[in-house]
């Protein structure tokens, strides 16, 4: 596997090459960066299967580099500094990201994930394109990946989430997907202000809330959803 560390800081170019010495063998790193240019420059001239890539360059961002890239065709993986939130925005795209400082199980976990399965190109710029949507319309579309494939929902279409062991039942307008992340997971991505946790098993979108009826609320597709006993009076007062 081939890998392009591009990173503006000339020491966490030298740990993230220690750290892929311990957990990794398989692999050989074709060239680094520090900046937009040079990091275009080595990618191109490398064509590698993976890019660990840190947010900030030192001539911009490393969105700004992907989008200088015509059809690109590798696994990236974000490093980064950022705060909880920007990480959240991370996760709500789906895009693998490591927070520095860089923990080496968590870099076992990502190199592992790139060996299994790739990024195709079509993936990672749908990818792409959505972040950029997201920037200007918040939350618009949630990425939820399966073992089959991507999908692309939109946060509006979202009825409800289940809780199914460590795994969540998404139901939408038209499907209902089984995605391998607990509901914990969601519920810190969607907007707080758009979705309720009525029950510890369920997270519900207050668009499709057509009213209460005893101790469940009935969606306008005459789905009910249970409430917990604590939960009720605070459910009350957010929906009026």
């Amino acid at each position: 596997m081939k890998i392009v560390i591009v990173d503006d800081e000339k020491n966490v170019r030298i740990v993230i090459k220690k750290l892929l010495a311990l957990v990794s063998t398989d692999y050989e790193v074709v060239g680094e960066a520090a900046s937009i240019i040079e990091a275009k420059t080595v990618i191109l001239n490398t064509d590698p299967d993976l890019v660990l890539l840190d947010i900030e360059l030192e001539d911009g961002t490393g969105f700004d580099l992907l989008k200088q890239i015509d059809k690109p065709d590798f696994k990236l993986i974000f490093i980064t500094a950022f705060n909880e939130y920007a990480i959240r925005a991370f996760k709500f795209n789906a895009l693998d990201y490591l927070l520095k400082p860089i923990d080496p199980e968590e870099l076992k976990v990502a190199i592992d994930k790139v060996k299994s399965t790739l990024n195709s190109q079509n993936e990672l710029n749908l990818l792409l394109d959505n972040f950029e949507k997201n920037k200007t319309l918040k939350f618009q579309n949630l990425v939820v990946k399966t073992t089959q494939q991507t999908y692309f929902l939109p946060i509006n279409n979202i009825l409800y989430f289940q809780s199914d062991g460590s795994y969540s039942k998404i139901v939408t307008l038209n499907k209902t997907i089984l995605a391998s992340k607990n509901l914990k997971h969601f519920q810190e991505l969607v907007p707080e202000e758009l979705f309720i946790r009525t029950h510890q098993s369920y997270l519900v979108n207050k668009e499709h809330v057509a009213g209460l009826k005893g101790n469940n609320i009935v969606l306008k597709n005459n789905v009910e959803i249970p409430i917990s006993v604590r939960r009720k009076k605070d459910i009350k007062k957010m929906l009026n």
